[in-house]
Formats: C-alpha cells, sequence, structure tokens
C-alpha cells in the first residue's frame, strides 16, 4: 500500500492554512491551538517548509510565517519531499543498490517498479497546492 506519513499530513494541512490566508502571516502557536497539534510539530514543519522555500518568516511580535511562493506554484512533490524525503515505492526505485542486493541478477520487478514510482512522482508534481486545498469537490480518478 502506498501511504505518507501522518507529518505529511500534518503538512498539508498546516500549508492549506496559508493558501486559505494567503498574505497572512500565523505563528507556529496560533497554527498549534487551531489544529490541536503539539507546539514542537509545528514549529518544526514550518521551520522546515521555511528552509526548502515554501514559506517566509518574520520575526518579532507580529512575525509569524506566510507562503514563499504562490500555491499554483507549490507541488505537492515539493511538500512531500520535505518532509518525508523522496517517493519510494521500493529502495531501488530511487537508490543505486548495486552491489547490495542479493537479487540484481534475478531481479525482474526494478525497471517496472521504477516506472511505475516515476509516474506517482510525475503525478505528484503536477498537482499544485492550490488544487487539492481549494477544490471542494472531490479529486476525480477516472482517466
Amino acid at each position: 500500500m502506498i501511504r505518507f506519513s501522518k507529518m505529511a499530513d500534518y503538512g498539508v494541512l498546516l500549508l492549506g492554512h496559508f493558501v486559505r490566508n494567503a498574505g497572512e502571516l500565523s505563528s507556529a502557536a496560533d497554527l498549534s491551538e487551531a489544529f490541536h497539534m503539539p507546539r514542537s510539530v509545528v514549529a518544526n514543519l514550518l521551520k522546515a517548509f521555511r528552509e526548502a522555500g515554501l514559506l517566509t518568516s518574520k520575526r518579532g511580535l507580529r512575525g509569524g510565517y506566510q507562503l514563499a511562493r504562490p500555491a499554483h506554484e507549490i507541488t505537492l512533490l515539493e511538500v512531500l519531499k520535505v518532509v518525508d524525503g523522496p517517493v519510494r515505492l521500493i529502495d531501488c526505485a530511487v537508490v543505486d543498490l548495486t552491489d547490495v542486493c542479493d537479487y540484481e541478477d534475478v531481479c525482474t520487478s526494478r525497471h517496472p517498479m521504477q516506472a511505475v514510482n516515476q509516474r506517482i512522482v510525475d503525478m505528484l508534481d503536477s498537482m499544485s497546492l492550490a488544487e487539492i486545498i481549494t477544490t471542494n469537490e472531490p479529486i476525480s480518478s477516472d482517466p
């Protein structure tokens, strides 16, 4: 099963706040209270998003965070990479396991799984934060 971490869920939830409140500054304390999340979790996610260039921050009494770029320019893949690292179905889909994998000489699944992995990465990279946050309709899975 493909599943993103709880931290990725939290990250999308927090970034959704910034999409819906574009231009407003929000502090870690305010977000922690609003979303009933531990302040340390919120602070760590906000810091990681700032370091990745997804958020900007302003220090001081009236400080806080806001989106660094418009939400339509931030992809779901960027968000997930910040929180969970590279998307990979299996290790060898992303990492070269030459001389490490005992099945390398007989493996018939590596290349097909790399293709599946790449399609998932491409799909995540084509979905903007604005698209997933601002839609009121379920995203269709129909081809």
